[in-house]
């Protein structure tokens, strides 16, 4: 299915939303307010959109894509273009995502006990910390606003006329003059995911039910505030995650056995401070430290028969990074702010081929120098620049070879040098003009320095530590305006150029290497409306088409990218306590594999919510996710869920 132009233009008639409050928004973002992104979502956009994961939360922003891992049932985001590895996921502003391979399960992060989900998908500042090749993603946590507030929530659902999942989620937060404490836990677990109905290929699943499809998530957090002065403020949190999910086997047109694979462990924690303190009336110091971890266990069946007999392959990774940053920020003129930043990250990567097995170990550490101004150059026009500097160094690469033999691998050092800039000019009436210019880097992950893992029946890989650096040249271009008092609307039109990027080379025909030989264009346009049609309802509408050009053939398809995606949502507050929103979502046909074989057909699916207030804090919700059961999928041979009914009780105080 392809998306008409014509096609989104009635559909932005048709759409109603709930308005996104960027500016009501705290966040730990290291950046220039200048440059702060205005892609924002926030918890009442969440619920409003039934949305209960990061991963589908990010893909209603426009330039943002899923793209799904369909044999790792992994949900994965692309931001114009950039996958998963060249857009690093941060905490609060620290840093979380996975050292050895640099992909991260979004759908494994619970919507529930976050504030917000912000994404820089231009100017990206150099401040928050290296790797930003294509921007960044930065999930926010609750913070209390109240001397005593909280929720507890509670909803079930159905799926193919049986109990199929539980979501429940509680927090309670406490604020007074001299601090904070605000405590979450939620739990989403699913036992299967009902299929759409005329799906009959018994591979993907029996009686309506996907085979091999139940996961279950548990999220818990502790932050604490300290602020003796109103212009300081110290953080302490602790986040927990505990995950369980299987992979539902291929059942396309490939020939491709079907593999069933579990995942009994998938858990991370965080532990980190950040603190902000005022040095006299014109600096601000900020601080951080973390400490990350991440436990994945994963059982590899590669058949039914397998699966039942218990007879698979095993893989483990106990992983874990050490960090620090500061930064200090001088008020320069009136209007003005210069600031350096410096970060070290340790990342360690730990891996056992079996339960008693060896462990292979990888070490790396990374360091940043970076620098940014924002300057008031006219009571019109603001600029901001940046430059920083990355070097990253091995510290070990250590294996433990089949036959029983030791290899460690040479060390090797990477560096990189990144700059960008904004120009941005504000109209009468406050509509803006803004325009950049950056240069930035990614350094290659320990994976694909180091992997021997076949790619293909009888062939082998040779490692390759001293591959360099990704690099990305990007221009954007954005304007934000007004059409009335109600109505708002941005618009982005970008250039994003990829060079040295990292690719499997065929040394013969038994042997592939990853080699910086690739080059990458990436064109687009970002489309976001909302507004409001009288005080009954409110319109928005998220739009992103994007071509890419690939330089060599030998590189194949890129995947998993649309050429265009859609949401657009329709609020209606008919009465005072009672609202309805009915969404709908699009994307056109992606690529599943290099080679342009497999293709995930495009779509358009229809959710509907609806929200009782009861009073006293209570209030019932429903919705229906997939509201007239369309079969698709993200990836070519993977269905997703069909019809999904949720039904609710909330309590607030």
């Amino acid at each position: 299915m392809e998306i008409r132009p014509l096609t989104l233009s009635l559909a932005a008639t048709l759409a109603i939303t709930g308005q996104l409050q960027a500016e009501e928004q705290t966040l730990q973002v290291w950046s220039s307010p200048i440059a702060a992104s205005r892609d924002i979502l926030t918890l009442d956009t969440f619920n409003q959109l039934e949305k209960h994961d990061a991963a589908e939360a990010l893909a209603t922003v426009s330039g943002v894509t899923l793209d799904k891992s369909g044999n790792r049932n992994e949900m994965l985001v692309r931001v114009r273009g950039f996958d998963s590895k060249q857009v690093p996921i941060y905490y609060d502003g620290v840093p979380i995502y996975i050292p050895y391979d640099g992909n991260l399960d979004l759908s494994r992060f619970l919507t529930s006990g976050l504030a917000s989900l912000e994404v820089s998908k231009g100017y990206t500042s150099l401040l928050q910390g290296p790797n930003q090749l294509g921007g960044s993603i930065n999930l926010t946590t609750q913070q209390p606003k109240k001397p005593l507030e909280g929720r507890i929530g509670y909803r079930q659902g159905w799926s193919r006329g049986e109990r199929n999942a539980r979501d429940m989620d509680a927090s309670l937060g406490m604020k007074a003059d001299s601090g904070f404490l605000q405590l979450n836990g939620s739990q989403l677990k699913r036992d299967f995911t009902g299929l759409a109905h005329g799906v009959t290929n018994p591979i993907v699943g029996e009686n309506g039910k996907r085979s091999n499809s139940a996961s279950e998530d548990k999220r818990g957090m502790v932050k604490l505030g300290w602020t003796p002065r109103e212009s300081d403020e110290y953080l302490f949190s602790w986040i927990g995650q505990q995950g369980k999910k299987n992979s539902p086997p291929y059942a396309g047109t490939a020939a491709v056995q079907p593999r069933y694979w579990q995942w009994p462990e998938y858990d991370k924690q965080s532990l980190y401070y950040q603190g902000i303190t005022a040095l006299g009336g014109d600096f601000t110091l900020k601080s951080r430290i973390y400490h990350d971890t991440f436990k994945n266990t994963l059982l590899m069946y590669n058949s039914a028969a397998a699966l039942r007999n218990k007879q698979g392959n095993y893989s483990h990774y106990d992983d874990y990074s050490n960090g620090a940053s500061l930064q200090l920020a001088a008020n320069v003129r009136d209007s003005d702010l210069l600031s350096f930043a410096t970060h070290w990250k340790d990342d360690v990567h730990r891996e056992q081929g079996s339960k008693n097995g060896p462990v292979d170990r990888y070490a790396d550490r990374t360091w940043s120098l970076a620098t940014e101004y924002q300057w008031a150059v006219a009571d019109a026009l603001d600029a901001v620049a940046g430059i920083s500097y990355d070097w990253r160094q091995s510290l070990e690469g250590l294996k433990h070879e089949s036959n029983g033999t030791l290899t460690r691998y040479d060390g090797n050092r990477q560096h990189a040098f990144n700059w960008q800039m904004l120009m941005k000019y504000h109209f009468m009436g406050g509509d803006t003009l803004s325009f950049s210019l950056a240069d930035r880097t990614r350094f290659p992950t320990q994976k694909e320095r180091y992997t021997t893992s076949r790619p293909a029946y009888a062939v082998s890989a040779l490692v390759n530590p001293h591959l360099q650096p990704e690099r990305a040249q990007s221009v954007d271009m954005s304007w934000n305006g007004a059409l009335s008092e109600l109505w708002r609307y941005e618009i982005s039109a970008y250039y994003n150029h990829l060079s040295n990027t990292i690719l499997s080379h065929d040394i013969d025909a038994q042997t592939v290497q990853n080699r910086n030989s690739g080059e990458v264009n990436y064109r687009g346009l970002d489309f976001g409306l909302n507004g409001a049609m009288g005080k009954k309802a409110k319109v928005g509408l998220n739009y992103g088409l994007i071509h890419s050009e690939v330089k060599q053939r030998s590189a194949g398809k890129i995947t998993g990218l649309p050429r265009q995606t859609l949401t657009t949502w329709v609020t209606f507050n008919w009465l005072e306590n009672w609202s309805m929103t009915l969404t709908e979502e699009a994307r056109s046909a992606s690529y599943s594999d290099n080679a342009g074989t497999r293709k995930a057909a495009g779509y358009a699916i229809s959710h509907l919510r609806t929200d009782l207030q009861l009073g006293k804090g209570f209030s019932v919700n429903a919705a229906v996710q997939n509201l007239f059961d369309k079969e698709y999928a993200l990836t070519e041979g993977f269905d997703e869920s069909g019809r999904q009914f949720w039904a609710g009780l909330e309590y607030r105080f």
